[in-house]
C-alpha cells in the first residue's frame, strides 16, 4: 500500500482517528497537510509526527470544514508544501447528545455542517483541482445504518456522508478519481473516552460488537489507507464498515442506557 509520493490533506487531524489517518499515510510514504479548527492542537500534533516519522512530512492548518475560503486556503498550503494533492480523508465531525424534541436547532445545524457540509466543501475543492488520479475517503459511522436514540442529527449527517459518497464516486470516476467511506464503530477517541467506553456503557458497546474489543484509531486508519491506495484500485462508492462486526448486531440504546446509569449513580 505505497503512497511514496502522495500530498493528502486530513480532516480532524489534530487528534483521535484523524491524527491516526495522518500517521498511517505519512508511514505508507505520503506527506500530509492536518486541517483542525484547533490550530494550536493541529500545529503541535504536525510537529509529533514530523519528530516521530520525519522532518518535511507533515503540517498543520486552522480551518474551519464548514468554510468554502478555509478548504481553497487548505488546497494551497498543501500544495505549496507538498505538491498537487492527490488524497483527501474527510474525518471531521462534531456531535452533541439530545432526543429529538428537545434538540437544539443549532446543535443540529452544526453537526450537519461539519460532518455533511463539510465533507461536500471538500470533495467539491478536490473535484475542481484534481485531474485525476486521486483518492476522497470519508469517515461516515456504524451510526448512519443503525439509528441510535439521542443522536438524530448525527445519524442523519453520517447518512448523508454515505450516500454522497455515492454520489461523487459515480460523478467523480470518469477523472479517474475514487470516493469511498469507512463507517467506524465504537472507537478509543479522546471524545469516546470520556464516557462511553467505561462501566455499563462500555460493557454494552461490547456485547454489540462480535469481535469483543473497542475499535482503536489505527484500525480506522489502516482501512483509510488501503482505500486511498492503488491496492482499491477497483474500489470505489463504497462505505466499508470498520466496527469489529458491530454493524452484524446494530447498536443498543444507549441514549436509556445512559438516563439509567445516571438514575443509579
Amino acid at each position: 500500500m505505497g503512497l511514496v509520493g502522495d500530498s493528502a490533506i486530513v480532516t480532524g487531524g489534530a487528534q483521535g482517528i484523524g491524527l491516526g489517518i495522518s500517521r498511517a499515510l505519512i508511514e505508507r510514504g505520503a506527506s500530509v497537510l492536518l486541517f483542525d479548527l484547533n490550530e494550536d492542537a493541529v500545529n503541535e500534533a504536525a510537529a509529533g509526527l514530523e519528530s516521530e516519522l520525519g522532518a518535511g512530512k507533515a503540517a498543520g492548518f486552522g480551518g474551519s470544514v464548514t468554510s468554502a475560503d478555509d478548504w481553497a486556503a487548505a488546497f494551497d498550503r498543501a500544495a505549496a508544501s507538498f505538491g498537487p494533492v492527490s488524497i483527501l480523508a474527510n474525518n471531521a465531525g462534531w456531535a452533541s447528545m439530545a432526543l429529538v424534541a428537545d434538540l437544539d436547532e443549532g446543535d443540529w445545524d452544526q453537526c450537519m455542517d461539519v460532518c455533511a457540509k463539510g465533507t461536500f466543501l471538500g470533495i467539491k475543492e478536490f473535484a475542481n483541482r484534481v485531474e485525476g488520479p486521486g483518492a476522497i475517503v470519508n469517515t461516515s459511522s456504524l451510526n448512519a445504518e443503525a439509528a441510535t436514540d439521542g443522536i438524530a442529527h448525527y445519524c442523519a449527517a453520517k447518512a448523508a456522508v454515505s450516500q454522497l459518497t455515492k454520489v461523487a464516486a459515480a460523478e467523480l470516476a470518469p477523472s479517474g478519481i475514487r470516493v469511498n467511506a469507512v463507517a467506524p464503530g465504537i472507537t478509543r477517541t479522546p471524545m469516546s473516552e470520556g464516557g462511553f467506553l467505561a462501566g455499563r456503557m462500555g460493557e454494552e458497546f461490547l456485547a454489540h460488537t462480535p469481535m469483543g474489543r473497542f475499535g482503536e484509531p489505527e484500525d480506522v486508519a489502516r482501512a483509510v489507507a488501503f482505500l486511498a491506495s492503488d491496492d482499491a484500485g477497483w474500489v470505489t462508492g463504497v462505505t466499508l464498515p470498520v466496527d469489529g462486526g458491530g454493524h452484524i448486531r446494530g447498536l443498543q440504546n444507549y441514549w436509556a442506557t445512559m438516563q439509567e446509569v445516571a438514575a443509579a449513580s
